[in-house]
């Protein structure tokens, strides 16, 4: 089973722009997916003030992908988490959902300008280092220029 997972920060602008703490700014937040869910061709199935789940169906029933937003309160502020899952088996990287992946990533950047990257399951290992909060140790984001 192939799990992908991203999680953003708002910048403060835009999206999630709510104050720090409200239900408005969940809901914001996962509002602002809804371009990014109809590029996807994503069917919501579930949706609460800070969760939604939608069904994509990429390549019929056997790439049947699922796709989970999830809002969280963090010390910084609130993150938005997006999950996705899929039957495809991970030993050879799952591609077909590494590339649904890739072009969610790609999605959320360009209509959700205002959300900064701050891990990325394919690049930076299964789960966010919970002292770090998604950063490097450097204290950028995971997707800044590193100067090498």
């Amino acid at each position: 089973m192939a799990r992908f997972l991203l999680v953003f920060k708002p910048t403060g602008t835009g999206s999630g722009n709510a104050p720090a703490g409200s239900g408005a700014q969940a809901a914001e937040l996962l509002d602002g997916l809804a371009p990014v869910l109809d590029a996807l061709s994503a069917e919501v199935d579930h949706r609460t003030p800070a969760h939604l789940g939608a069904l994509l169906k990429q390549g019929g029933e056997v790439q049947r992908m699922q796709l989970f937003a999830n809002v969280q309160s963090q010390a910084g502020g609130r993150a938005l988490e997006l999950v996705l899952l899929s039957r495809e088996p991970m030993g050879l990287r799952a591609p077909e959902t590494l590339k649904t992946f890739e072009r969610l990533v790609e999605l959320v950047h360009a209509h959700l300008p205002e959300l900064d990257l701050m891990f990325r399951s394919d690049r930076d290992g299964p789960c966010p280092p919970p002292s770090h909060g998604g950063r490097q140790s450097g204290g950028q984001p995971l997707d800044a220029p590193t100067g090498a």
